[in-house]
Parts: structure tokens; C-alpha cells; sequence
């Protein structure tokens, strides 16, 4: 039971109190988590209504359906889990897990963009109750499990042991490249040209055929509700589902490689990691890389970044380019992060406080590969500090069971 007789306590439970009521008394307000950051945004109601109206109404992506489709949807997929089954393609236990029962219509919603101007919305369309959500998980993990991109990095990790100590060839400098709203930009046949191109690297006994076949379904059954009206999605791949990051991921992965072909030069280091890629390219070729990339398919398009002060920020790395041209790498807090972390204070369990610290540290230490002992420390103090008033001077020693990453 919470300690009410806890100072922090008694002003947490009474803040809490206050802005529910005050939220309550004024609907015109809402309340809602950026994409990114950690943060809060306080929006008028009708600010995000008219964005989120704006957004569904995109006739090249959208397109209203008088009625509630679930239904159908639901049967189906239901249609296609039977097929397979019948097939003998999986067993009956898979079969029952893939049946959908009760599917509810998605609902969109919108996340502002808090690190951009006149705060854009990301929309978000939650597929967990969704009549094909179970087949999609299926068939992506199939995809996922069987085609390999040359491209990828798994993570911020990864990427550091990637890329540290590589040598650059003289006048190479660092870009990356972000893909402009990927999944709803992705055209649904290169989906599917590009799983008959690959089809010899998937593994699975369902033949090609009844595969498309599930693919295209899926990808045609994204649909949602908003403000109580049906809106079905004509193209690209929906937010929410699980086949999208896989089947996206296979589309960028050809389009980044007729990219590259047309490019008259190495490209000697590559990185994706989702929609952002990071690449050292000869200093003066980077709008010639961005056109490139960018004629290969009209509704992908790409943002470039160049290095500045031969710093580059990836993921939540800086990459530095040395004056001899090696590369090493920082731990790098985007300007939109919240800094926030579970406090101290709070009556959550001692070993979740510990683990989230223990996370932070090891994060931070593993990155950092350009910077001494002393100087990690007093990073990870400062940040450990925001929202634990805690007044403790750092220690220059190195935490516990923790080599230090440059060694």
C-alpha cells in the first residue's frame, strides 16, 4: 500500500487529482505521448481534430466505406486459415490461433511530432483487434525469418561495433538518409515483385501462390474508424500491422539497391536501420546520392542529412569522423528526448529502479568509445540525476562488473 504520509507522495496524489480535474472540466484540451522523446503534449482538441480530419482525408492513401467492414474481413481470413488446414499447411492448434473471433475495427489516432514545427501527427492504427491481424504476425514472421537484408542493423550496439575504427577513404564524408512516411508509401505490387524475386530464400511449404495470395489479403484488409466514420487504406501498408515493417523492409532493400547501382562510385560503409541509413559517400556527391535514391520509386522519397563539424547523429550514436578518417562513436541524447526515467522515489519495485539504472549505464558506456573513465562517469551522473535530486558528486571509478568498451 502507498505511503500517504510521504511528502513526495502526498504532492504526486494531489497533483494527479488536480489535472484529472481539471481535464475533465475542460474537454477542449487533450493530453497525448510525442513519437519520440519520452514526452507530453498538451494539444487543443480542435488543433488535433482538424489534423487528424486532414490526414484521413488523403484521397491518394484513403478512401471512406459506408459501412463497418470487420465482418468480412474477419471471414475472410478465416477463409484462408481453413484453406491452409485443409492443405494440411498447419496443424490445428496453429489453425485455432490463427481464426479470428469478435475482430473489432481499428481505431486511428494521432501522435504529434513534438521535435517539428506546427506539431504534424504521426498516425497510429493499433491492429491487435483486427480481423487478419493473427495471419499477418504468420506470414511476416515467415518473411522475417527467412529473408535477409544486407543492409540492416539490429541496433544501436550493433551499429557501434560496425562502424568503430573503420577507416574512410580520403575526402569521404558521413550523410544519412531518412525515408519520408515509409509504410504508407510503399506501393503494394513491389511488395509482392519483390517477394517472387526472393521467394527461393523464404521457407515455407505454402506455395507461392497461396502465399501472395494471404500477402495481398492482409494488405488489402487496412482499414480503421475515426469520429465514427470507415475509412479503408488504398495504398501503401498500414501502421499498425505486423506485416509492414517486414514488407517494407524487403521494398527499401530494392530500391536501395538500384540506387546504389546507378551510383558511379563505392559507397565503403552502408547501414539501415528501419527507414534511417547511415553512409559515407566522396565530399560534393551528396544531392547527386539523394537523386538517386529518390528517382527510383515516386512515393519513396528520402531526406538527407549531412555530417557537420565531422559529427553525424544515428540512432542514439554520434559518429565522429577522426582527422586521420577512422570513425568512433558516442552515446548521443536527441535534443527531443524527455530525459525522463523512473524515479527513485517511486513505489516501484527496488530491482525495476536498479534495472532501469544499470540499463542507462551500460548504454552509455558501451557506445562511448572516445571519451575517459571520468568523463563516461560524469555523463551518466548527470542524466541519472534529472528527476532524482540526487546531490552525490560522481565517482571517477568505473561501475561495478563494467569494462570499459575502448579497452
Amino acid at each position: 500500500m502507498v505511503d500517504t504520509r510521504d511528502s513526495t507522495t502526498k504532492f504526486c496524489v494531489a497533483a494527479t487529482s488536480t489535472t484529472k480535474k481539471y481535464l475533465r472540466e475542460h474537454p477542449e484540451i487533450c493530453v497525448l505521448s510525442a513519437d519520440k522523446g519520452n514526452r507530453t503534449v498538451v494539444m487543443m482538441r480542435e488543433d488535433y481534430d482538424q489534423k487528424m480530419r486532414t490526414f484521413v482525408n488523403d484521397d491518394t492513401t484513403y478512401e471512406r466505406v459506408r459501412s463497418d467492414p470487420t465482418t468480412r474481413y474477419q471471414n475472410g481470413n478465416n477463409s484462408l486459415v481453413k484453406r491452409l488446414k485443409d492443405l494440411k499447411l498447419i496443424d490445428h492448434r496453429t489453425a485455432k490461433e490463427l481464426t479470428t473471433h469478435n475482430a473489432i475495427c481499428p481505431r486511428i489516432y494521432g501522435q504529434p511530432k513534438a521535435h517539428k514545427q506546427n506539431l504534424p501527427l504521426r498516425p497510429v492504427i493499433p491492429n491487435v483487434t483486427a480481423p487478419t491481424y493473427k495471419l499477418a504476425k504468420y506470414v511476416a514472421n515467415i518473411l522475417q525469418s527467412s529473408i535477409h537484408s544486407p543492409y540492416n542493423t539490429a541496433s544501436s550496439f550493433e551499429f557501434c561495433d560496425e562502424v568503430n575504427n573503420i577507416t574512410l577513404p580520403e575526402g569521404y564524408v558521413m550523410i544519412s538518409l531518412d525515408v519520408t512516411s515509409l509504410f504508407t508509401n510503399v506501393p503494394r505490387h513491389l511488395v509482392t515483385k519483390n517477394i517472387i524475386h526472393r521467394w527461393k530464400e523464404v521457407d515455407t511449404r505454402i506455395n507461392l501462390d497461396l502465399f501472395l495470395e494471404i500477402v495481398e489479403y492482409c494488405m488489402e484488409a487496412s482499414y480503421f474508424c475515426f469520429e465514427g466514420q470507415y475509412y479503408k487504406q488504398t495504398f501503401g501498408t498500414a501502421m499498425g500491422s505486423p506485416l509492414s515493417p517486414t514488407a517494407a523492409d524487403i521494398v527499401l532493400d530494392a530500391v536501395i539497391a538500384q540506387a546504389m547501382r546507378s551510383l558511379p562510385f563505392e559507397i565503403t560503409i552502408f547501414r539501415k536501420y528501419v527507414d534511417d541509413i547511415f553512409m559515407a559517400i566522396p565530399r560534393n556527391t551528396e544531392q547527386q546520392v539523394l537523386q538517386a535514391f529518390n528517382n527510383v520509386e515516386p512515393r519513396i522519397q528520402f531526406t538527407i542529412e549531412v555530417e557537420k563539424d565531422q559529427k553525424l547523429a544515428f540512432l542514439d550514436v554520434t559518429v565522429i569522423r577522426n582527422p586521420d578518417q577512422t570513425l568512433t562513436t558516442e552515446w548521443y541524447a536527441k535534443p527531443i528526448a524527455s530525459g525522463r526515467m523512473l524515479n527513485y522515489k517511486s513505489h516501484h519495485q527496488l530491482k525495476h529502479k536498479m534495472n532501469v539504472a544499470k540499463n542507462f549505464i551500460h548504454r552509455v558506456w558501451y557506445l562511448t568509445r572516445n571519451k575517459s573513465t571520468e568523463e563516461i562517469v560524469n555523463i551518466i551522473h548527470r542524466h541519472l540525476q534529472l528527476g532524482n535530486n540526487n546531490k552525490t558528486e560522481p565517482s571517477s571509478q568505473m561501475p561495478p562488473h563494467t569494462s570499459q568498451a575502448s579497452s
